[in-house]
């Protein structure tokens, strides 16, 4: 018997959650840990295994939408065909989550022991900046389910805890948690942050380039930007690359992820409205759903490309770690990523809650 529940068993908004989080947000974060672990394994001389501990934890994300692939889908199929082969698969489940659950744990402990053993000692402050944010997002994300399984095992256990002020909030929050409040919430989080960046940006790419160049750019905005990508895309002398655009990386970065920012509230509407619907065999939501997909690919990955450029940035450019410009774009950088835990801890939740309390309602 396959101990696997059936996808559609599962309501659309909670299969599109953990889709999202499976496919999307957890393998590009991987990613991003992989390429900052890698590009910055000597900048922390006073304790060189932090970068290793992102190598490894972005390649230990990296097995989530495998085992997902594997356990979820492939293992549901084969239930019927090769029912022996899927028992293998039930019992190595078994057995292998926890050891993985167990491993995640165990290196984020060892994580942060690494991280609060540098504070003192000789390390890049964006290395460590970034290291504090990720572990620290680490943690909240292992302990969101278990403070929410912890309240609902008090709330059955000490039923007397429903009238207090504690639950009497919480109730409260969820019933003021519409579409009205979300979306205001979405424009709040969204639009003051991407003006200023795109506004930063444009800034920076006057700012940002060489005092040579400074006419050049007063002149031709657009031409500057142009001869830097075609530089970037074939330099005679082999030393940038197509992900290197110079002094106009960080203001180029700054001008787009404000601009992918600022129609975050239509691109949530649409998922809220459309997507979450339950009628999941429409041509409307089949489009939606791609809008929505591609919507999170291109921001995800312009995520992780912003990672490479900010963090790997020369200190021989006009915008180095000392500039307004790049100091602004990494502050964004560690923003959005806070903006993108919290949306992961609601999600989270959303999963738990249809786990747990559906059928209650």
């Amino acid at each position: 018997m396959c101990i696997f529940t059936n996808d559609k068993d599962i309501p659309p908004y909670v299969r599109i959650s953990t889709r999202t989080l499976q496919y999307f947000v957890i393998p590009i974060l991987s990613i991003a840990l992989i390429t900052v672990g890698s590009k910055h394994l000597s900048d922390c001389p006073g304790q060189t295994n932090l970068p290793i501990w992102h190598i490894v934890a972005g390649a230990s994300g990296l097995l989530v939408p495998v085992l997902y692939i594997l356990f979820d889908n492939l293992n549901p199929r084969m239930a019927s065909n090769q029912p022996l082969l899927s028992e293998i698969l039930d019992n190595a489940v078994v057995f292998i989550i926890p050891v993985y659950v167990l491993f995640e744990v165990a290196w984020l402990i060892t994580g942060t022991y690494w991280l609060v053993s540098a504070h003192n000692l000789e390390c890049d402050v964006r290395v460590y900046t970034f290291s504090t944010v990720v572990i620290i997002n680490f943690w909240i994300h292992l302990l969101t389910p278990v403070a929410f399984i912890t309240s609902v095992c008090c709330s059955r256990i000490f039923p007397f805890l429903g009238y207090c002020t504690y639950w009497h909030f919480i109730k409260n929050a969820i019933d003021v948690w519409t579409f009205n409040t979300r979306f205001v919430l979405s424009v709040l989080c969204s639009f003051p942050l991407s003006c200023a960046m795109i506004g930063v940006g444009i800034n920076g790419i006057f700012v940002c380039q060489q005092q040579g160049n400074v006419s050049v750019v007063k002149e031709n905005v657009s031409t500057v930007i142009a001869t830097e990508i075609s530089n970037s895309l074939g330099d005679e002398d082999g030393q940038n690359s197509w992900l290197d655009l110079g002094d106009l990386s960080v203001p180029i970065w700054l001008i787009i992820a404000g601009s992918l920012l600022i129609i975050f509230p239509a691109v949530y509407a649409l998922y809220d409205k459309v997507t979450k619907a339950q009628e999941v065999e429409s041509g409307c939501w089949n489009i939606s759903v791609s809008v929505v997909i591609f919507y999170l690919l291109c921001g995800l990955s312009w995520a992780l490309l912003g990672f490479v450029w900010i963090l790997g940035v020369d200190p021989q450019d006009k915008c180095n770690e000392q500039s307004f410009t790049h100091k602004f774009a990494f502050a964004s950088l560690i923003i959005l990523n806070v903006l993108m835990d919290a949306w992961i801890c609601i999600k989270i939740s959303i999963v738990l809650y249809w786990s747990l309390l559906s059928e209650d309602d």
